[in-house]
């Protein structure tokens, strides 16, 4: 049997609906659903930990009269009192839950008191939760540790039924199989059947062939796209599948239909109606005939299910293929014969719909994919996931508990009114900002920022609210305020040393404390201390202005003729190529014994004025359009 076993692993095409019966009875699914026995374990464990416990403790004792030992503890005991006590103590208490909670080997008193302590230390929380967790923990520290270790067990437990459902890279491209493999056989060989065949509960065993003998088995296929259709009914029974190495028996027409109708636009992809709808309808020919296309293309569709509507119903499977806007054509009509709900999607990329390509697709959904893969590999990406993810939970509680931390400390040593302004800094509200400090005048806006901020706020470079308000931008009106209205001290320096005008981020925050320096000269050492080069007067400020709206100005009438010199160019390139297209066809008609256009002259777009230009090209939009008039009339 093993030669046998070998040669059908090497089988190059096996036909999902005639696998050899001894490879049959050896494949079994990869993935087994342990959900439900884990569930029933789980009740079951639940129910029973407590009367086990008792049972337990009670044949502990019953066993060991004779001993002075506990088989549960691994320890002995040189008198009988002491046995006795043993009994009641925390530690054997424990042994016997792990036994009967967990199902894991007891520990020693050793282990057993660094238990406890971890327990204890793991408390954490407000103060009076604290006190109701310590109370909690004398009235039963046992059954809080256990309870702990049982819901880390279940977590395990769950994370590596997960792990079971993650697949490697190298097979998310056959996510629509149901994977099998040979049960008690040492093979690398894994066999995928699509999902789609095993639907509504049925087995690999009861798709066979051989289960069909006495009764007509169909499949319908139908493929829509791009103004072509192609669909068939197959008879599965007489079809051989890709095994088979004459073509013409691999798969058996019952009936087939295929048709074109030019729907889609050249060059620029998308039916015509999907134009109509995101731009209007237009107008020429070619549009025209797109439309009636579509129109009788809708119609003989319909016409073809409704002539194999039995056919249909009878069908063991229907698989459509028609993206976008096609379905529309195939679903939801009156007297539809397809049903939305009963109709498979072929699930893996396709091609343009023809009878080869129907062939192709009923051969690639019947043929089972064999591929080596290395268990060993499996298990160790599996295992590596694990790891991942308990390493992302630990970061996460330890993420989790530092913020927790920060935020207690932050609240027992700072001012919230401060949290509360430097949150209103970052959202950039000037006058919000401003009366919150003028409702709260207590607030010393010129201090240094409390270190217990540094894990919230980047106190190295930013150590003073004035720093902070100048590195945002925008806030100009705010540094003013801030300097002119409540004096903020603007020579401090960072430990990065800088003062809060080299941290300036735009000009305009810069030209603030320049104009304080100009104003108010005898206020701080602007120059040494604040470290601001030079002061700003009026005059010098409108300059500036002046001068940016100059440069502004210059700058979009720079884009200005460079628009209007795109447009000058766009023109000379539409001319030139309307020549050369009129020139074309007069050569063609002087081929063709016609007599030559005769075109008005051309007028020179380019020697125009820009005015002259835009009333000559509406002029000639006006003619087109009275042009478009006088054919609908």
């Amino acid at each position: 049997m093993s030669q046998n076993k070998k040669k059908y692993q090497q089988e190059p095409i096996l036909y999902a609906f005639d696998i050899p019966k001894e490879l049959l009875e050896t494949l079994e699914p990869v993935e087994k659903e342990e959900d439900t026995l884990l569930a029933i374990e789980q009740e079951s464990s639940d129910v029973n930990a407590l009367a086990l416990e008792r049972l337990n403790l009670q044949q502990e004792r019953l066993n060991n009269e004779e001993s002075r030992g506990c088989n549960t503890c691994n320890t002995t005991f040189e008198t009988r009192e002491e046995q006795r006590a043993h009994f009641n103590t925390d530690w054997h208490r424990y042994n016997i839950k792990r036994r009967v909670v967990l199902d894991v080997e007891p520990v020693t008193l050793e282990a057993f008191e660094v238990l406890l302590a971890d327990l204890t230390e793991s408390i954490s929380g407000s103060e009076d939760e604290e006190e109701e967790q310590e109370e909690d923990l004398q009235k039963d520290d046992i059954h809080s540790l256990v309870e702990r270790q049982k819901k880390e067990q279940e977590e395990k437990a769950s994370l590596e039924n997960e792990a079971k459902q993650v697949v490697m890279p190298m097979m998310k491209k056959y996510s629509a199989l149901t994977w099998f493999k040979q049960a008690n056989v040492k093979s690398s060989s894994h066999y995928g059947i699509y999902r789609h065949l095993l639907d509504d509960h049925r087995t690999l065993q009861g798709i066979q062939k051989s289960n069909f003998t006495q009764k007509k088995r169909t499949w319908t296929i139908l493929m829509l796209g791009g103004g072509h259709f192609a669909g068939c009914v197959v008879d599965v029974n007489l079809s051989k599948g890709g095994g088979e190495k004459s073509v013409d028996k691999q798969v058996q027409f019952i009936a087939h239909k295929t048709f074109h109708r030019y729907t889609t636009r050249r060059k620029q992809g998308g039916s015509q109606s999907a134009n109509d709808n995101a731009k209007g309808a237009a107008l020429s020919a070619g549009a025209q005939i797109r439309r009636y296309n579509e129109q009788l293309l809708q119609q003989e569709v319909r016409d073809i299910l409704g002539q194999w509507r039995q056919h249909i119903l009878n069908s063991e499977l229907v698989f459509v293929h028609a993206p976008s806007g096609n379905r529309k054509i195939l679903f939801n009509y009156e007297g539809a014969v397809l049903e939305q709900a009963k109709v498979k999607s072929v699930p893996f990329a396709t091609r343009r719909p023809t009878l080869g390509e129907l062939k192709r697709v009923y051969v690639e959904l019947t043929t089972v994919k064999v591929i080596q893969v290395d268990e060993e590999a499996i298990q160790a990406y599996k295992q590596k996931w694990i790891e991942q993810q308990e390493k992302q939970k630990k970061l996460l509680e330890k993420s989790s508990s530092t913020v927790k931390k920060v935020k207690e400390i932050v609240e027992k040593n700072v001012d919230p009114d401060l949290v509360k302004l430097l949150t209103l800094v970052k959202q950039n509200k000037t006058q919000v900002t401003l009366s919150f400090i003028e409702k709260h005048g207590k607030l010393d806006l010129s201090k240094v920022l409390p270190k217990e901020l540094e894990d919230t706020e980047d106190l190295y470079h930013y150590p003073t609210l004035l720093h902070l308000v100048s590195s945002m931008g925008g806030a100009s009106d705010l540094v003013s305020e801030l300097l002119v209205r409540y004096d903020v001290d603007p020579t401090i320096v960072s430990d990065a040393g800088k003062t809060a005008y080299e941290v300036s981020k735009d000009k305009e925050t810069r030209n603030v404390y320049r104009r304080c320096m100009n104003d108010y000269p005898d206020k701080w050492d602007w120059l040494q201390a604040a470290r601001v080069p030079s002061p700003l007067t009026e005059k010098q400020l409108k300059d500036q202005l002046m001068k940016q709206e100059k440069k502004l100005a210059k700058e979009q009438e720079k884009k200005r003729v460079i628009e209007l010199e795109r447009q000058r160019v766009q023109q000379e390139r539409e001319v030139k190529e309307e020549e050369e297209r009129l020139k074309k066809v007069q050569q063609t008609r002087a081929k063709n014994y016609m007599l030559p256009i005769v075109t008005a002259p051309t007028v020179d777009l380019a020697s125009m004025t820009p005015e002259a230009r835009m009333r000559f090209e509406r002029e000639k939009r006006a003619r087109a359009a009275e042009e478009r008039m006088k054919k609908f009339k």
